[in-house]
């Protein structure tokens, strides 16, 4: 993942937000049980911790994130004790944590099954659909990464809904490919962006999966506003899947982003009552 994705954060639909809820598989803070018994905090792996960590200085900041270790499960019942979040215990995160727990199968499913064996081999051209089981796959797809999806969005729901002020939701990659929707259901005036940190590829690729799990994918990920990739021609292959999947104009490419990035954003303007983007943003 390009660190560049620090300079992205400066986005104009931040420039006035005051608060911010950044949703991830992985979060900031890993808890690990000691020997001792006692739960013990580590920095979280990855580039988009790093990329990110300043800006917790700059807004209320809540990262949503699932467990994927015994103590970040254990975590998530102390959290319940204090309202189903908590300030990061390691020092220079000014954040609150929001930890969501599914069942260990679910998760397997959806972390294992789906965005790694599936997703990120697609998405790098390496997918074999020779090799795939279609029953396991719809099983994975129906009973791993829809339930965390779920889970996932209803756990930003829950952010937003903590304060009366208005956020900024920020998701990130190939795991949360329905949160956006899912989201906008609830609160259909919300800013929603998303950055995906692995290439977009062909439409045509994504034809190797069952139609229903392609435009799922499709139909989630336009509850987004912004999504931002690694290329601009990671952008024009999903316009180009959006157009032949979806119904309706609903994407243009803007070019010229910091770092090389290139964006597409709803044609749609943006509801007047959403303080953080004006119309002619981006």
């Amino acid at each position: 993942m390009p660190t560049r994705m620090k300079t992205d954060v400066h986005l104009p639909q931040l420039k006035h937000a005051r608060r911010l809820i950044i949703a991830s598989n992985r979060g900031p803070v890993e808890f690990q049980l000691g020997q001792d018994n006692t739960l013990k905090a580590r920095r979280g792996a990855g580039g988009m911790v790093t990329a990110l960590i300043d800006v917790g200085n700059q807004l209320d900041m809540t990262w949503v994130a699932m467990t994927m270790t015994e103590g970040d499960r254990m975590i998530v019942k102390e959290m319940e004790q204090h309202g189903g979040v908590m300030p990061s215990p390691l020092r220079g995160q000014k954040m609150k944590l929001h930890y969501v727990s599914v069942p260990k199968t679910t998760y397997r499913k959806h972390y294992d099954k789906i965005s790694n064996e599936l997703l990120w081999f697609l998405q790098h051209y390496m997918y074999d659909p020779v090799q795939s089981n279609m029953r396991q796959l719809q099983d994975a797809w129906e009973n791993g990464y829809c339930e965390a999806n779920q889970a996932i969005a209803d756990a930003v729901v829950d952010e937003i809904e903590r304060e009366d002020s208005m956020p900024v939701v920020m998701l990130h990659d190939y795991h949360l490919y329905l949160v956006s929707s899912l989201i906008r259901k609830v609160h259909p005036s919300i800013v929603i962006q998303q950055f995906i940190h692995i290439p977009w590829p062909d439409v045509r690729c994504w034809h190797f999966l069952p139609s229903n799990i392609t435009q799922a994918i499709y139909s989630g990920l336009v509850g987004n506003d912004i999504i931002g990739f690694q290329t601009e021609r990671d952008a024009r292959n999903f316009l180009e899947g959006a157009r032949t999947l979806l119904e309706g104009p609903w994407w243009i490419l803007k070019r010229g982003l910091s770092g090389g990035r290139a964006t597409a954003r709803r044609r749609e303007p943006i509801p007047s009552r959403s303080p953080f983007m004006k119309s002619d943003a981006l």
